[in-house]
C-alpha cells in the first residue's frame, strides 16, 4: 500500500464531522503556506521600496528647496577676494580690532606674519581666526595656545599665510 492509501483509509474511518475538519484544514494549509512563502514577502518588498521611494522623493524636495541657499553661499564663498591689501596689515588691523594692544605682530620668512597674543579670550580667537581663513583666504600654518590662570583666557602664537 501507498501513503496515499494509506491516508484515504484513515480519512474513510472517520465520522463525517472529522472528516470535514480535516479537509477544512487541509484547505486552510493550501491557502497559508503560499500566502507566507510567496505573497506575503512579495507584499513586504513592494512596501518597503514604496517607503523608500517616498523617503527619497522627501529627501528631493529638501535638498531642491536648500539649493538657492547653498549656491548663494557657495557665491558668497568664491566672492570673498583677498582685498589686495598686504597679509601684515590685514592681520594686524583686524587683530588689534578684536584684542586691542594683548597683541604682537611680526613678519617671519617670505610669506609668513607671527601673531602673539597674551591674556585673551579663547572663543574670540576663534572667530578671529574663523574669520582669517573664511573672509581674507588668510591659511594658519602653525598655532600653539597656552592656558592663563583664568578660566577661558590663554597666550597663543599663531602663524599664518596667504
Amino acid at each position: 500500500m501507498s501513503i496515499k492509501d494509506d491516508i484515504k483509509a484513515q480519512i474513510e474511518h472517520l465520522n463525517d464531522r472529522e472528516r470535514r475538519m480535516v479537509y477544512a484544514a487541509v484547505i486552510a494549509i493550501a491557502i497559508f503556506i503560499p500566502y507566507q512563502f510567496i505573497w506575503a514577502p512579495i507584499v513586504d518588498t513592494a512596501q518597503e521600496r514604496k517607503e523608500s521611494v517616498e523617503k527619497k522623493e522627501r529627501d528631493l524636495i529638501w535638498m531642491k528647496s536648500k539649493a538657492p541657499e547653498i549656491q548663494r553661499l557657495s557665491r558668497a564663498t568664491s566672492s570673498a577676494k583677498p582685498s589686495g591689501k598686504s597679509l601684515y596689515g590685514v592681520v594686524e588691523k583686524t587683530a588689534r580690532a578684536k584684542f586691542g594692544e594683548a597683541i604682537r605682530v611680526q613678519q617671519e620668512g617670505k610669506k609668513g606674519i607671527r601673531i602673539q597674543l597674551k591674556d585673551v579670550s579663547f572663543d574670540t580667537l576663534m572667530i578671529w581666526m574663523d574669520d582669517l581663513q573664511y573672509r581674507h583666504q588668510i591659511v594658519v600654518k602653525d598655532f600653539k595656545i597656552d592656558k592663563e590662570k583664568t578660566v577661558g583666557r590663554i597666550r597663543a602664537s599663531i602663524l599664518v599665510e596667504s
